[in-house]
């Protein structure tokens, strides 16, 4: 029977921390880097496709916009076809702090895979595009 890898959770959650502790000076915490990879892949994006891909409920995503939007790092433009509805996208500055979020992010993936082979790299990123498809069919978010 396959067992919870703690080590791989125990990994995740020290990447969280190391990206947390790397960002402290642009005040973005590993909640809010999801948000900003997210919309550093995508030019505009409505509240509800954005909390949809980053796997969140629509009330965490719109405190993590409006906190982002202080930081002057997102703006949210009134969307012309839904008056309701808000579109986003990164301003100027956030994609500056996307660029090092990003240089974060690749910073940890160099610390992790000391001593592991291309190979084996790539090995796991064939695991763990599964793991994501399988997740987004668990979840019906195809």
């Amino acid at each position: 029977m396959f067992k919870p890898n703690l080590k791989l959770i125990k990994s995740f959650r020290m990447g969280l921390s190391y990206a947390t502790q790397q960002l402290k000076d642009i005040e973005i915490s590993s909640g809010l880097v999801y948000f900003i990879v997210e919309l550093s892949q995508v030019e505009w994006l409505n509240m509800s496709d954005l909390s949809a891909a980053v796997g969140v409920d629509n009330a965490y995503a719109t405190r993590s916009v409006e906190k982002l939007s202080a930081l002057g790092y997102v703006s949210k433009v009134q969307d012309e076809q839904d008056r309701r509805a808000y579109r986003i996208s990164l301003t100027a500055s956030g994609r500056q702090v996307a660029e090092r979020v990003n240089e974060t992010l690749r910073g940890w993936i160099e610390i992790i895979t000391v001593g592991v082979s291309p190979e084996e790299i790539a090995t796991v990123n064939r695991v763990f595009d599964k793991f994501y498809q399988n997740s987004l069919n668990a979840l019906d978010r195809r």
